[in-house]
């Protein structure tokens, strides 16, 4: 005897990548017909009843609490060690090593070579490695070359660990896919600020640990304090990764403990909202379709000056905060504020991006204020305004990044496609990272960098919008063909063949 389907209904006044179905399935005959006819229908979103919608807020808790926080740890540990040059030198690596501006500008800039390097598999693989051991391994790795940089005697061989260090960071580019594996659309702006944050908690951590070693180990044991900072960092790396082995779920149909039989089924239906297709493979011609994609060079763009405003203000940050007159260590406390402000800005706005599900219009109102803050940098007025100036900068541009990964996410579908656009889009913003970081070469005042930091956010202004623009004529333009012959054809196509593609996918914006 035929059971009774569950009834299933989309909606098109969700801008979060959800279509509307006329009518709600309720019959056998008409699930099946309706099934075959779309190949969107099995990641349509199931009316739950209350106890169902209980049972998942329960789950979402629980995966809060188990994924995020580990996550959370790897990203801040990569952010600890990919800005610890910038400490070391003012911890007076520079001075030991005989390092000029120049030199110094390669040491930073040299991670981003290893970084984009490896961007591609690093997002790819995460399905055939395995989260658990691909983010473990990676950050075990990356700890061991920043643990070594502790013997460096000259500044070539601080450039080199660095390309090795983000190489081993580039892997850790799978955690915001496996989020996606985890999380509907509408919930990973707010998910991804959390660890994505941790690059300015970290930033504001790391100034902390800094003074701490400068004031309590320098000269221990015959180390100066910047040699003590990589030893420190890398060793809990290194510690940490190993853990992930161990702790780290897996994909929602591969976990097999930590979570009850109930509580899988829910994590691969809402896995499946979320356009995943269980065990799917790599696919070429996934990787062609997001080069060919607009939507991918859009994202990449407003990445690219993005990025460029993150680097130079988290990178340098203590070096811009000193020349305005104060000493290394006031540099160091002073830019502990700043990180802190901007890791709580950035949650705070992607909480408010996925309440209202716009994307477009909160990038927009960070691009303003980072070029304010830049503006105000320029000016080089009072150093009070100069401060007050980094504060904006973070505030802005530290919600950027996690903004656009979100946008991207939710509009771009098919795994080996959104993996490779994620890939293209952080290769495009590491490459506007290690320009900028070479445009800090004209101390005290740096205007160069400066400049390129508010031109980069003002073009974010304009991208962001255009964006918006762009993606309202394609729901439109879907909406107008949707009784087409052709429309008909392609609905029926899954999302692995067709991707966002399918003829009753709407962008959201």
């Amino acid at each position: 005897m035929p059971t009774e389907p569950r009834d299933v209904s989309v909606r098109e006044d969700k801008p979060s990548g959800t279509i509307e179905v006329d009518r709600i399935l309720t019959d056998p005959e008409s699930s099946s017909e309706t099934t075959a006819k779309n190949g969107l229908q099995d990641h349509l979103e199931v009316n739950l009843t209350p106890e169902e919608i209980q049972a998942e807020k329960k789950f979402r808790l629980k995966i809060d609490f188990i994924i995020l926080p580990i996550i959370a740890t790897i990203y801040f540990l990569a952010a600890l060690d990919r800005s610890d040059v910038g400490n070391a030198a003012v911890a007076g690596m520079d001075k030991d090593l005989n390092m000029t501006s120049a030199q110094l500008s390669y040491c930073i800039a040299f991670f981003y070579i290893g970084f984009m390097a490896f961007q591609v598999p690093g997002a790819i693989l995460v399905r055939v490695l395995t989260p658990p051991i691909q983010l473990g391994c990676a950050a075990a790795l990356w700890g061991a070359a920043t643990t070594i940089m502790t013997e460096a005697q000259n500044w070539q061989t601080i450039a080199g660990l660095r390309v090795v260090v983000g190489a081993f960071e580039a892997f850790i580019q799978g955690a915001p896919l496996y989020l996606t594996f985890w999380y509907k659309p509408h919930e990973l702006a707010t998910r991804g600020a959390i660890f994505l944050s941790m690059t300015s908690i970290a930033g504001s951590a790391n100034g902390l640990i800094a003074y701490a070693i400068q004031t309590t180990m320098d000269g221990r044991h015959g180390r100066p304090a910047w040699r003590w900072i990589f030893l420190i960092e890398g060793i809990v790396s290194v510690g940490f990764g190993i853990i992930v082995l161990f702790i780290l779920p897996n994909t929602p149909e591969r976990v097999k403990r930590g979570f009850t039989a109930e509580e899988k089924a829910i994590a691969l239906r809402r896995s499946k909202e979320a356009y995943n297709v269980p065990h799917t493979r790599l696919h070429l011609r996934q990787f062609g379709a997001a080069i060919r994609d607009p939507k991918t060079w859009f994202y990449s763009a407003m990445n690219g000056c993005s990025a460029m405003s993150q680097a130079a203000w988290s990178q340098f940050l203590p070096v811009i905060i000193k020349m305005n007159g104060y000493t290394a260590n006031e540099a160091q406390i002073m830019a502990i504020p700043v990180f802190a402000v901007a890791g709580v800005t950035a949650i705070c706005v992607a909480y408010l991006s996925d309440r209202f599900r716009r994307r477009g219009m909160f990038l927009t109102g960070c691009a303003l204020v980072t070029a304010t803050g830049w503006i105000l940098l320029i000016v080089n007025g009072p150093r009070q305004l100069s401060y007050a100036g980094t504060f904006l900068i973070g505030m802005g541009s530290t919600p950027m990044t996690i903004l656009e990964l979100a946008w991207l996410n939710n509009n771009i579908i098919g795994f080996t496609k959104k993996a490779s656009a994620v890939a293209i889009m952080n290769m495009t913003g590491h490459v506007c990272a290690i320009a900028v970081s070479f445009s800090f070469r004209d101390a005290p005042l740096y205007f160069t960098g400066k400049g390129l930091g508010l031109a980069s956010s003002g073009i974010a202004a304009i991208l962001a919008p255009t964006m918006v623009m762009f993606l309202a004529r394609q729901n439109a333009k879907k909406l107008r063909d949707k009784d087409t012959p052709e429309a008909a054809v392609l609905r029926a196509k899954s999302v692995e063949e067709i991707y966002d593609g399918h003829p009753d996918f709407m962008y959201s914006f």
